[in-house]
């Protein structure tokens, strides 16, 4: 064989090699840091610097997401603390904080609803009294389904209610009404709410009156509310 075609096998051989190596060789894919078992996605990144996640081509930024429900104009939450059923209870602070933990490994896998799982982690704050992190997850739940759901929507009501924030509240409580327009419990609740704590807003009471009689316009528990309303 001549030299020249030694040269060429040698060549190809050299190639043949570099391609096998390359396929063999493994790949190392980037991905974003997932958020602790106690922190929401956006809590996973920092508020002020976007999470970015670079290619060789493309720059994905996610940025944080609006909150849907701040706190209104003139409202004001002193303090974010107050006495839930197991506050000053060792043992149910335990347990609670368990079924935080226990709830929130069930982000993500598709056996419940994110908004659900959100809810029922708000739901163990409140139990513990800490405003603050209940607030935080159901604006969470609320980013989930709160479209679909007035149920996250109805405890961040009940919630600012008793934080002091009542026009904020107020929103919510109506925002239920808006979502699941079909559900009496909502309407009840946001009519209860603003009857008695914003009862001279006359406005929106007839308002909220008008829309619940479009589905329970003979239902007793709702037009006793307007009677107690009109009496008062």
């Amino acid at each position: 064989m001549s030299k020249k075609w030694l040269i060429i096998i040698a060549v190809v051989a050299v190639l043949f090699a570099m391609g096998i190596a390359q396929f063999l060789s493994p790949r190392r894919a980037v991905s974003p840091t997932l958020p602790s078992a106690t922190s929401t996605p956006e809590q996973g990144a920092s508020a002020e610097t976007p999470l970015i996640i670079s290619t060789t081509t493309v720059n994905i930024i996610k940025r944080p997401a609006i909150n849907p429900l701040p706190i209104a104009k003139g409202d004001t939450v002193s303090s974010w603390d107050f006495v839930g059923a197991y506050t000053n209870n060792p043992e149910l602070m335990a347990k609670a904080n368990a079924e935080i933990k226990r709830i929130t490994d069930l982000l993500w896998k598709g056996t419940y609803t994110d908004m659900s799982i959100y809810v029922g982690i708000a739901n163990q704050y409140e139990l513990i009294g800490d405003g603050k992190n209940q607030y935080d997850f159901l604006i969470q739940a609320v980013r989930e389904g709160g479209t679909a759901s007035g149920l996250p929507w109805h405890n961040l009501g009940v919630l600012m209610e008793r934080l002091g924030a009542l026009e904020t509240a107020r929103v919510a409580y109506e925002k239920s009404t808006l979502v699941q327009p079909q559900f009496k419990f909502y309407h009840y609740a946001y009519l209860d709410f603003i009857t008695k704590k914003m009862k001279d807003d006359v406005v929106d009471i007839e308002k909220a009156f008008t829309a619940a009689n479009k589905y329970f316009a003979t239902d007793a528990d709702i037009i006793q509310l307007r009677a107690e309303w009109e009496k008062s």
